[in-house]
């Protein structure tokens, strides 16, 4: 049977760890598509739809891996817990892939550049998928209350933000003259970022927070890997959360691809750093903008419950969705700065309520299945993600094509391909909302359903003490 966890959320510390690993998370999953694109296709000059295929191809084997990650987390036993182990690694073995994805030669040929980019990316995504799904089943099981669930989330999703104010400023920052500009920019950027953020921010969790559950595994029948799978699957909460996950970020990918193509070739008439300045500009308002809202989407879900709150910011969504064919405009570009006012909420409002709504589901799952399954619901949820972004990143390049986009032309396209740009980029972010309103209308664990299985798992659990300090054995 299993031992009852300690009771009380995490303190300050381990908040604040969670959230240097949401950073690290945050650029970790954004950081090659969004450097990729004005490195390789930009300045190297390689294709933009064999790289949406080369960037997509990795995160599809993310998606096969991430499951097998999820069950080896979840029956991980060891001195240092379960999940902590594998974020350690994982964010050192990032660190390192990342720094050495730049270290192209421009001297190589169209297809070496590729092949190149392509194996460093498995290896990359690889080390994410280890660090990733251990690090977001350790915050879905690091607090047991309904409400402080969002609590945690909203820590996360501020250090997320903060990711999100400085990715896309990671190719303007490499070309300043004081890191040599150019190639030599990238790469010293390019290492700066693999071993600062991504390995020194990711150990953090696995350093400073302590497991709920560290010796489920040895109380426990071990969690098998295609049975958690279709039970997984099998959870109407779930299928619906992962449902709304599939949208959301399907939804956003192509907007975030095709945006930027907008704004470097529409908007800056084909000069690149005019366009990778208002990209930066773009994101930064958006993290901003999703740094405000948090308090409101936290207070928001404990007043009005989670579904209700996710709910009013896809109904905003999907009005400046609307509103992107006029803010995007080459005679006034300071005007793609009111995009992320109706835009950039949803993305703090998913981030934080999905995964307590994920958090939620896993307790019901225990009270029917008598098992901590956080590591497999974490990796099919991520799954789900990386498959709609995947999709998303061969969308884009489909969708250039569809467009009539020639890269030989940079700012010179025709008046058509630019028409077809802007409608793609509008009708992408305005009606994906409102299919997922309707998806949320299934959903239907509440504050009341989340207490009542909270207590009866509590009355289940035999009595234990508080488990070691991290770090201890």
């Amino acid at each position: 049977m299993l031992r009852r966890p300690r009771h009380s959320g995490p303190d300050k510390v381990a908040l604040l760890a969670l959230g240097a690993g949401s950073l690290a998370a945050y650029v970790g999953y954004t950081g090659v598509a969004s450097f990729a694109v004005p490195v390789y296709q930009m300045t190297l000059g390689v294709d933009p739809i064999l790289l949406g295929a080369a960037l997509a191809l990795p995160r599809l084997w993310e998606a096969v891996a991430d499951p097998v990650m999820g069950n080896l987390s979840d029956n991980l036993r060891s001195r240092w817990g379960r999940r902590r182990p594998l974020i350690v690694a994982g964010a050192v073995g990032m660190g390192l892939a990342y720094g050495l994805i730049w270290m192209v030669s421009s001297g190589w040929s169209a297809a070496a550049k590729l092949g190149y980019f392509t194996a460093m990316s498995v290896a990359y995504f690889t080390a994410y998928t280890v660090f990733s799904v251990p690090y977001a089943s350790l915050t879905y099981e690091v607090a047991p209350e309904h409400h402080e669930r969002t609590r945690v989330m909203g820590y996360c999703s501020v250090f997320h933000k903060l990711g999100e104010c400085g990715y896309q400023w990671i190719f303007p920052l490499s070309q300043l003259a004081w890191f040599g500009a150019g190639l030599a920019g990238v790469r010293i950027v390019g290492w700066i970022v693999g071993i600062i953020v991504l390995a020194g921010a990711g150990i953090l969790p696995a350093l400073l927070v302590r497991e709920r559950f560290a010796d489920m595994p040895a109380h426990q029948p071990r969690v098998p890997l295609w049975g958690s799978i279709r039970a997984a699957l099998g959870r109407r909460a779930f299928v619906i959360v992962g449902a709304l996950a599939l949208v959301n970020i399907g939804m956003g990918m192509l907007a975030s691809n095709l945006d930027y193509y907008v704004l470097v070739y529409y908007v800056a008439h084909g000069n690149v750093a005019t366009g990778a300045f208002w990209k930066g500009a773009l994101s930064s308002g958006y993290a901003l903008v999703g740094i405000a809202a948090i308090p409101a989407i936290v207070a928001g879900a404990a007043r009005f419950g989670k579904r209700a709150t996710l709910a009013a910011a896809y109904i905003l969504t999907a009005v400046g969705g609307g509103l992107k064919w006029f803010w995007f405009n080459p005679a006034h570009p300071w005007l793609v700065l009111l995009d992320p006012v109706l835009c950039g909420p949803i993305w703090v409002a998913a981030n934080v309520l999905l995964a307590s709504m994920l958090a939620d589901i896993c307790d019901e799952d225990e009270l029917v299945s008598g098992q901590r399954r956080e590591g497999m619901f974490g990796a099919v949820f991520s799954w789900i993600q990386k498959t709609a972004v995947s999709a998303s990143l061969l969308g884009a390049g489909i969708t250039l094509a569809l467009a009539g986009f020639d890269q030989k032309l940079g700012g010179a396209q025709s008046a058509a391909t630019f028409l077809r740009l802007r409608g793609f980029l509008a009708a992408s972010t305005a009606l994906p909302p409102l299919l997922a309103l309707l998806i949320l209308r299934g959903y239907r664990l509440d504050a009341g359903h989340a207490a009542a299985t909270r207590r009866a798992l509590e009355a289940r659990r035999p009595p234990a003490g508080d488990p070691a300090p991290a770090g201890s054995g």
